[in-house]
């Protein structure tokens, strides 16, 4: 789909007032909780919460009773958790010590669950490790024929996110009009020592959008996303979202104001991403933290660049639950790696995720799930047509693919506001 089609539907919206947009955020807002926090601290861990009860959608399983769950065999421990559940009184709790591959549960649905059209997703909190990879499978209607979600998260740990599921990979023809079984995995990623322990709960389907959306990320304000990159996508009136570093900004090899400012004229957001150097965000002091996620915000602001500066591309993909706090505080919608398409409409801003779209067939892939199933690709990418990242042709060949594809081009600000 062109970006012709994409600002005619944008025109359709504005025609109809602001009406409804005002009545869009406030829903969202409302979704996240009034001030955008999901983990109040000073919530009655006895008291039931409702974290779920604002949200898009319906709870297929609050896991409020684990009589229908089981571990796998060889694959850890289930048991319930009263203490801090995501929502209702309790919330599943999954183990698994070291030298065990994962922490595996299943549900089997004799009768099976209708899921066709729908997008999934759920609670997750884990402990101990800074990187998890979370697996869920729907049988429809036996393990010959899954439909495979999965998520990679790179903390924050220690808290309650949602995961918002993205379609990893597809077996044979599932039926979804007939799951008849729903797995849920939690493996180690990167560092694979050391036990496994995370807790889940909430796990909620949505009525998915009718068309995907694809988003096209830049990180660090290389010279090469305005002559290698935009001169590209011009010709398809694709807009991009470019991760900004105020410090940077017209240093050797960065882009200055004045290709900032076209960028941003053509439809794209300068989205925020605070300078860390070699560092993770969470290795600076909280006071720290909260400095350069401010500063970075103002910077962009005082440039003219206030709706970009609404979001927020997490450096070095980590995010602290203290980082985690101070974005939600001061951005609308957070960006980081999460190595697959993100289910629609998102359950939370705040852990929205990115691929590389220099993946080749995987990149197609992901692109196809998203226009067949209602779900959000985002695309990053670093150097274009240089010897360290994608070739000029290969960039070409994307945009054409995606060109080829019914799903809506969208920056930062056109999803927030969908």
């Amino acid at each position: 789909m062109t970006n012709r089609n994409r600002r005619s539907f944008v025109s359709t919206v504005a025609a109809t007032g602001t009406l409804g947009l005002a009545g869009c955020l406030s829903q969202l807002e409302e979704w996240r909780g009034g001030n955008g926090s999901q983990n109040p601290s000073n919530k009655d861990p006895k008291e039931p919460s409702d974290n779920g009860s604002k949200l898009p959608g319906e709870s297929i399983d609050g896991f409020e009773s684990l009589d229908e769950w089981s571990a796998m065999i060889d694959a850890g421990t289930l048991e319930a958790r009263t203490d801090d559940p995501y929502a209702g009184s309790q919330s599943a709790h999954l183990t698994a010590s070291e030298g065990t591959e994962a922490a595996s549960i299943y549900k089997s649905i004799p009768d099976g669950m209708d899921l066709s059209g729908k997008n999934v997703s759920v609670a997750v909190k884990f402990t101990g490790r800074r990187q998890l990879r979370l697996t869920l499978e729907l049988f429809a209607p036996n393990s010959r024929n899954a439909h495979v979600l999965q998520r990679t998260l790179i903390g924050p740990s220690d808290r309650w996110v949602r995961v918002d599921f993205g379609i990893g990979r597809i077996e044979t023809q599932p039926d979804l009009a007939d799951v008849r079984q729903i797995r849920l995995a939690a493996r180690r990623r990167n560092d694979q020592s050391g036990p496994i322990d995370c807790q889940v709960d909430d796990l909620r389907v949505v009525d998915r959008p009718q068309t995907g959306k694809v988003m096209l990320l830049f990180d660090g304000i290389l010279e090469s996303h305005y002559t290698n990159a935009y001169e590209k996508m011009k010709g398809y009136e694709f807009p991009g979202v470019e991760s900004v570093i105020p410090a940077a900004i017209g240093e050797d090899g960065r882009l200055t104001i004045d290709k900032l400012e076209e960028l941003n004229d053509a439809g794209w957001d300068m989205a925020a991403r605070p300078r860390t150097g070699s560092k993770f965000l969470h290795e600076f002091s909280p006071d720290m933290q909260k400095g350069k996620i401010e500063r970075t915000k103002k910077h962009l602001e005082k440039l003219g660049f206030e709706d970009g500066a609404k979001h927020f591309i997490t450096p070095r993909n980590i995010l602290s639950p203290t980082a985690r706090d101070l974005v939600e505080e001061y951005h609308e919608q957070a960006f980081r790696f999460g190595g697959a398409p993100n289910a629609l409409p998102l359950t939370d801003p705040y852990n929205v995720g990115f691929f590389s779209g220099a993946a080749g067939e995987e990149t197609k892939r992901y692109v196809d799930y998203a226009a067949n199933y209602g779900q959000l690709a985002v695309l990053q990418f670093t150097y274009i047509d240089t010897e360290d990242g994608i070739s000029g042709d290969a960039f070409k060949n994307v945009l054409e693919y995606i060109d080829g594809k019914d799903v809506e081009v969208v920056s930062a600000t056109e999803l927030l506001e969908s």
